[in-house]
């Protein structure tokens, strides 16, 4: 039975749940998906499903079974706070009773990912935002991640909503005129900016939700509109503050060299935040090198795994 022995990988958000699983010696056998599994916005049980249906599927495509499981490295959105890794612990704890479970949050794994498990830093910003670094000798620091309350600057969900507020200002004539007015306007059906209110207000509108409307910005900013322009360095700079924050936890030297990524659709979908950043980065931490992510938040949880054995 000892050559059946594998390894699994996973990465579960808010939408979906990913799960590889390989040789020890990290060769691919299979992929699997689940549904969502942020407990804090799907439940428990909900999460526990969607994590089992991922690691069945992958087991399945690579014709194993569950028991052949060594070590799996789950990495999971919702789960940094101890409380909650205690949680989720005992609630997957018959999940793969023969192997050795490593539970992460879904920053871990997209760090491992992104720099192949070296050193480094990474900033994520998607509809959420965060920053999280690994020194050489295994320190971590983190710096953002606190919610759309709190939090999430620079994220998708932080640009659109100052993009909305940047529009009800316009409209007052409190702010600088700005083409995100109409934009919103068009974009939701709406009569008058006056009628969001009902739209926000009177009924659950969820950070996905305002989300969604940060294209609109992007599209603005890419025909030239002041304010939306605005809105994209002002969230390069808060992600820049994060890296930055995550530096000095670390305590990285100026004469040290510093591996930098990045991760998340708000990222990817904007050229212009990019180069704002990249910007920053050079002024701000020029000993650091930035690279595009070498591989995917479930690879780098696969790598944990394989280190782990």
């Amino acid at each position: 039975m000892g050559e059946k022995r594998v390894v699994a990988g996973m990465d579960g958000g808010a939408s979906r749940t990913v799960c590889l699983v390989a040789e020890e010696n990290g060769a691919l056998l299979g992929r699997g998906e689940g549904g969502p599994s942020n407990y804090h916005k799907c439940g428990l049980y909900a999460a526990k499903v969607s994590v089992r249906d991922a690691l069945a599927s992958a087991l399945l495509a690579a014709g194993r079974r569950v028991g052949d499981v060594k070590v799996l490295c789950a990495g999971l959105a919702g789960v940094a706070r101890e409380v909650d890794h205690r949680r989720f612990s005992r609630a997957f704890a018959d999940l793969a009773p023969e192997a050795k479970v490593l539970l992460e949050d879904d920053a871990r794994i997209a760090l491992a990912g992104a720099t192949e498990n070296r050193p480094g830093i990474i900033v994520i910003c998607g509809t959420g935002s965060i920053a999280l670094g690994l020194d050489a000798r295994g320190r971590r620091a983190r710096a953002g991640g606190w919610g759309h309350l709190l939090g999430d600057e620079g994220s998708g969900y932080d640009i659109a909503r100052r993009g909305l507020a940047a529009a009800l200002k316009s409209a007052d004539g409190r702010g600088p005129q700005t083409s995100l007015s109409e934009k919103i306007r068009r974009e939701l059906y709406l009569d008058s900016l006056q009628d969001l209110i009902p739209v926000l207000y009177g009924e659950r509108v969820t950070p996905d939700r305002i989300a969604s409307l940060f294209p609109l910005v992007l599209e603005a900013a890419d025909e030239g509109d002041e304010v939306a322009e605005w809105l994209l360095r002002r969230a390069a700079s808060d992600l820049m503050e994060a890296v930055l924050s995550v530096a000095r936890q670390l305590r990285v030297k100026e004469s040290e060299p510093l591996l930098v990524s990045a991760a998340g659709g708000a990222w990817q979908s904007s050229e212009m935040l990019r180069d704002e950043f990249l910007k920053r980065l050079s002024e701000d931490l020029p000993q650091a090198r930035f690279q595009t992510a070498l591989r995917s938040p479930e690879e780098g949880a696969l790598l944990l795994a394989c280190e782990a054995l």
